[in-house]
This record gives structure tokens, C-alpha cells and sequence, in this order.
């Protein structure tokens, strides 16, 4: 799953939500923008996640 994707779920969530009033364009663009700033702050954290975990199972010689 690429950044993509992922800011396309959480916008799609974030725009279906249920509210009282229908947003406008502008509401939709900012709502976009802050889907794609999860979606890289999440992509950052689970790299980092990855990154700190210890190697380990491998065999000499691999």
C-alpha cells in the first residue's frame, strides 16, 4: 500500500463521516491535504518502527 492509497482511505472515511451540513470545496481540498499529512506521517512512523527492529533468525553466511 502506497501513500496513495492510504491518503485516498483516509479521505474517503474522513469526507463520509456523517455531519449535519454537506461541506463545501474548500472544506473537501483541506480534508484532502490532511489525509496526505497522515498518510506521511504514518508511512514516517512505521519506516522508523521498521528500522529499530532488531535482525534476527539469519544464518552466518546470508
Amino acid at each position: 500500500m502506497d501513500i496513495h492509497d492510504i491518503a485516498l482511505n483516509l479521505f474517503a472515511q474522513l469526507v463520509g463521516a456523517p455531519r449535519s451540513a454537506p461541506l463545501d470545496d474548500a472544506a473537501r481540498i483541506e480534508l484532502g491535504r490532511e489525509a496526505y499529512r497522515c498518510a506521511e506521517a504514518f508511512i514516517a512512523a512505521k519506516d522508523l518502527y521498521i528500522r529499530e527492529q532488531p535482525v534476527g533468525g539469519m544464518e552466518p553466511g546470508y
